[in-house]
């Protein structure tokens, strides 16, 4: 007897109540992507979790087994979002064949942001003010900007270093072309920006060339636009 009911205590332990629906990352996906399709559709930019979880088809239990709160919801939705585009971006510019192209290649990614139907949808939901408010969203946006920066820098030193940028500081440089295509995502998101995409393109570029001083040649990006 004494050795059944060892063997009975050893056995593991039936799992008491239901099953999850779905694996635990494809939960938490599914939430994220609710969460894009409800701030998309908020003329306000303000959603509840209520609202997400309607839209996701999960329950409030589902929703705390991955986030602490709507906005650590929306914080990974951010960063995620983020990681992406930093390494779409970063691949972009590793291929590229020179500096001059590489530069062109990192105006061009944030153009199609502002220009391109499918991302600039994506990029409107990014800067509702919904995201924009909550705690760590500065922090988290200075991160990426900085690791976006980063191989606009690396080009920038590139053209300086082969005497083809001969005007350039590159690090003071790389934040004032970050600002100028941030500028064109947000008359895009106010609808102030009248232009095309390849008229801003074309203006950037234009304007950036003579900045650091290197000849205009728009036969390296304009096909690409």
């Amino acid at each position: 007897m004494a050795s059944d009911e060892g063997s009975q205590s050893d056995a593991p332990r039936r799992r008491i109540g239901r099953p999850l629906a779905y694996p635990p990352e494809e939960e938490r996906s599914m939430m994220i992507r609710a969460a894009y399709r409800v701030l998309a559709r908020a003329d306000s930019g303000s959603v509840t979790v209520s609202e997400i979880l309607t839209e996701a088809q999960l329950s409030t239990r589902s929703f705390y087994r991955h986030f602490k709160s709507k906005d650590q919801l929306l914080l990974s939705m951010f960063e995620e979002e983020s990681e992406r585009a930093t390494a779409q971006l970063t691949e972009r510019l590793a291929s590229a064949p020179d500096p001059y192209t590489a530069i062109g290649e990192w105006i061009r990614f944030y153009i199609q942001l502002a220009f391109e139907p499918r991302r600039h949808r994506r990029t409107l939901v990014m800067q509702t003010l919904e995201l924009h408010r909550i705690a760590g969203y500065a922090e988290a946006l200075a991160r990426y900007q900085e690791l976006n920066r980063a191989p606009l820098i690396r080009a920038l030193e590139a053209g300086a270093a082969a005497g083809t940028f001969r005007h350039t500081r590159p690090v003071t440089d790389s934040t004032m072309i970050q600002d100028i295509v941030n500028n064109v995502l947000l008359r895009r998101r106010d609808g102030i920006e009248q232009n095309d995409g390849e008229t801003v393109m074309a203006t950037i570029f234009e304007f950036l060339s003579r900045a650091i001083g290197v000849p205009h040649r728009p036969d390296s990006w304009n096909d690409r636009t």
